[in-house]
């Protein structure tokens, strides 16, 4: 790929002097973390962290990188993410991220604290990928923005029992695609708060929702909020056995006529509702 570099700390620095300037993407090791890369990388827009057997991302770490927009980590060690290290500090590099992905951090409990200043930095960020990360509890606070998240794709994260509370997700005014694969624990994707003061969950621009492999789904919620999907056009539901319902509110999904039960096709055509179509698929499979 063009303008990517993959560094490990043998490698003589010398060498690549010459194209610094203009590198857009970059794969570090731990060992490649140790050496001082401040200043170096002023177009650096992807970073990639792999193999780190470190507990705790060192936050301090990203200060050296100020046109980062991607930040990827793959099988590391950490528990934690954006927990330690002056938050207030480095939100305004951190601000710019649009993309995180993390992906085989088989130890990862939390990646924000809940009362951070991360909730700036979550507000831009666009896409969202969190798989194979089976302990974390919390994708993200109670209270997190993401106006401007478009895809959210979480998969094999066997700790969640819920994904996203109702007020996380009333800011979801940009999510166009969100993807919930092979979760063992998960219940409901949006949390049961009781919040009877503002009933309406309006996911404005939704237009492809996947629920698969999801043993212990019993409904995309159990509170009584009245859903509303105006973009709606495929719902794929595939190895839900326990989903009696789609919600216990009222749902509307104007422009969906068809379910899929499975992720090759096997369509189901709505029964005037989502809900009547998810209970009748329930009876008829005898779960």
């Amino acid at each position: 790929m063009d303008n990517q570099l993959d560094i490990s700390a043998k490698q003589p620095f010398s060498l690549f002097d010459k194209v610094f300037s203009n590198l857009e993407e970059l794969t570090l090791n731990r060992k490649g973390m140790t050496v001082r890369w401040q200043g170096q990388f002023r177009k650096l827009k992807a970073l990639q962290v792999v193999q780190d057997e470190s507990s705790v991302f060192p936050l301090i770490f990203l200060q050296g990188f100020r046109s980062l927009e991607e930040l990827v980590m793959r099988s590391c060690s950490y528990k934690e993410i954006f927990l330690h290290g002056d938050i207030e500090k480095h939100a305004g590099m951190l601000a710019k991220i649009k993309v995180l992905k993390f992906d085989a951090l088989s130890e990862l409990k939390r990646i924000w604290k809940q009362d951070s200043k991360m909730d700036s930095v979550l507000r831009n960020v666009e896409i969202l990928h969190v798989w194979n990360c089976h302990n974390l509890i919390k994708l993200v606070p109670s209270s997190a923005s993401l106006e401007n998240l478009t895809t959210l794709n979480i998969k094999s994260c066997d700790g969640l029992v819920n994904l996203i509370t109702p007020s996380t997700a009333r800011s979801l005014v940009q999510l166009t695609k969100m993807s919930i694969d092979g979760c063992k624990m998960i219940t409901e994707i949006v949390a049961n708060e009781g919040d009877a003061t503002r009933n309406d969950i309006i996911l404005t621009k939704l237009k492809w929702l996947l629920l698969h492999r999801l043993p212990r789904l019993t409904s995309f919620c159990s509170g009584n909020y009245a859903f509303k999907f105006p973009s709606l056009e495929q719902l794929i539901v595939n190895e839900c056995p326990g989903m009696k319902i789609f919600s216990r509110g009222v749902s509307s999904t104007p422009r969906l006529w068809k379910m899929q039960l499975s992720v090759d096709g096997n369509d189901e055509f709505l029964d005037c509702d989502v809900n009547t179509t998810i209970q009748r698929i329930h009876r008829t499979s005898g779960t």
